[in-house]
C-alpha cells in the first residue's frame, strides 16, 4: 500500500515539474519583435502601392491597417472604386494578419491577387522594422519604390526608383497635371520639360542622390522631381 500511494503522490509532481519546465522554457524565448505600431510600404508597379501599419504586442499581430496608393499618388478611395473585390481584400486581408507572428500562410485574396500580394510585401517589411535583430541590413529595402513631390499650381512630380544594394540603379519620372491626369508628353508643347525628365533621370543614378543640379530651363520640374525621388528613398528605407 505505502509503494501505491507513493506512486499516486510522485507522478502528479513529476507532471507539475514538467508543466514549469516547458513554461519556463517558453517564457525565456527571446522576442523577435519590440511592441509598437510599424509602417510598411511595399514595391511600387505602375498601377501604384501598398500601406500596411502593423501593431505588434509580445511576438503577435495584433492590429493591421492597410491601404493602397495609385499610380498617381492618391489614396484609393474604395467608397467609390468600381472593382469590388479590391476593397473587399481591403477588409479581409487585414484580418487575415492578426494573430499571427509573420505573413506564412496568409494567403492571397481571390480576385485581388496584385493587390493582396503588396499587401503582404507591406506588412513583411513593417515586421522587418520591428525586429529586436535586423534580418535586412542595408538602409533601403531593395526593389523599386514610389515617390511623389507636393502639389504646386501646375500639378506635381512623381518618381519610381529601383534599389539594389542600397544604390539607385533606375529612376522613372514623370508628371502629373493639375487636373490629376499623367502629362501627355507626345503633345506637350515645352520640349524643354521632356529633355530634363531625360536628363535628370539619368543624373538621380549617377549621383546615387535625390540632390542634383536643376535642369536649366526646367527649374519647377527638376525641383518636384527631386522632392519625389527624395521621397521614394524615404518610402524605401528600413529604419
Amino acid at each position: 500500500m505505502r509503494k501505491k500511494s507513493l506512486i499516486i503522490w510522485v507522478v502528479p509532481v513529476i507532471i507539475l515539474v514538467l508543466l514549469v519546465s516547458v513554461t519556463t522554457a517558453s517564457g525565456c524565448r527571446p522576442k523577435l519583435y519590440n511592441d509598437g505600431t510599424y509602417k510598411g510600404i511595399s514595391q511600387a508597379d505602375d498601377k501604384g502601392y501598398a500601406v500596411a501599419d502593423v501593431t505588434i504586442q509580445r511576438d503577435r499581430i495584433t492590429a493591421v491597417t492597410l491601404k493602397e496608393v495609385t499610380e498617381l499618388g492618391v489614396d484609393k478611395d474604395y467608397a467609390t472604386y468600381p472593382y469590388a473585390p479590391a476593397k473587399e481584400a481591403n477588409v479581409e486581408m487585414a484580418k487575415r494578419f492578426v494573430g499571427k507572428q509573420d505573413t506564412k500562410g496568409v494567403d492571397a485574396y481571390t480576385g485581388a491577387t496584385s493587390s493582396s500580394k503588396k499587401y503582404i510585401e507591406a506588412v513583411n517589411f513593417a515586421l522587418e522594422k520591428a525586429r529586436k535583430t535586423p534580418m535586412v541590413k542595408t538602409t533601403y529595402f531593395d526593389g523599386t519604390f514610389y515617390g511623389r513631390s507636393k502639389s504646386g499650381e501646375t500639378g506635381y512630380g512623381v518618381a519610381w526608383v529601383t534599389m539594389k544594394g542600397d544604390k539607385i540603379t533606375a529612376v522613372k519620372l514623370d508628371d502629373v497635371t493639375e487636373k490629376g491626369v499623367f502629362k501627355d508628353w507626345v503633345t506637350y508643347p515645352y520640349p524643354k520639360a521632356l529633355e530634363a525628365k531625360d536628363a535628370m533621370e539619368k543624373r538621380f543614378v549617377e549621383k546615387g542622390s535625390a540632390a542634383v543640379d536643376v535642369f536649366s530651363g526646367a527649374t519647377t520640374s527638376s525641383t518636384h522631381w527631386m522632392e519625389a525621388v527624395s521621397n521614394a528613398l524615404t518610402n524605401a528605407r528600413v529604419r
